[in-house]
């Protein structure tokens, strides 16, 4: 009968062992994920008309933030391509904030075409087209649609029928009017 006993006790200790180490393995995986540096991207399966609301996507290059995304609703178009409804984007290093109607968004390339009425306004300027692109690698900004400029105290409107933005900075190309009002 001793020995029976023994044994009981010899497997109730063994399974408590069992149990704690493997809680100290759950904690270890989860402290890895959780402290990892780099973008951690959980696989989604979709089906038709999934979709998410209020979205918020953020791009960072060597720890700054480059663009931060605001949209109501985010519809899964395919894996890649995701439809972005009433967004708002924030570009930091250009002190830029625009709106539009709509946009889409690449996760593999995590470029996003912005489309509709779009308003943009960054330093006293106000900026107006119906098509951008953001280049996620170069972190620049593309139209090849008319873009207006108006400068609000300053009396200044410019329209170009491309732009490029990049480092703070924009380029009107082709067919570029500017007028200048003074005072």
């Amino acid at each position: 009968m001793p020995l029976q006993a023994s044994t009981a006790v010899l497997n109730f200790s063994m399974k408590k062992m069992l149990l704690v180490f493997t809680g100290f393995g759950l904690l270890a995986v989860l402290t890895f994920y959780y402290f990892q540096d780099s973008d951690f991207k959980p696989k989604f399966r979709l089906s038709d008309n999934s979709y998410m609301e209020t979205v918020v996507i953020t791009q960072k290059k060597a720890g700054e933030t480059r663009l931060v995304v605001h949209a109501e609703k985010a519809i899964f178009e395919t894996e890649t391509d995701v439809k972005l409804l009433a967004l708002n984007a924030y570009f930091p290093e250009k002190s830029l904030t625009l709106t539009s109607d709509s946009g889409r968004y690449n996760t593999v390339s995590r470029d996003i075409e912005i489309e509709g009425d779009i308003k943009a306004n960054t330093k006293g300027y106000d900026i107006v087209t119906n098509k951008l692109h953001w280049d996620g690698k170069k972190a620049e900004l593309l139209s090849q649609d008319k873009v207006v400029i108006v400068g609000k105290n300053r009396n200044i409107y410019i329209e170009g029928d491309t732009m490029t933005a990049q480092d703070g900075k924009a380029t009107l190309h082709k067919h570029v009017k500017a007028i200048f009002k003074g005072k």
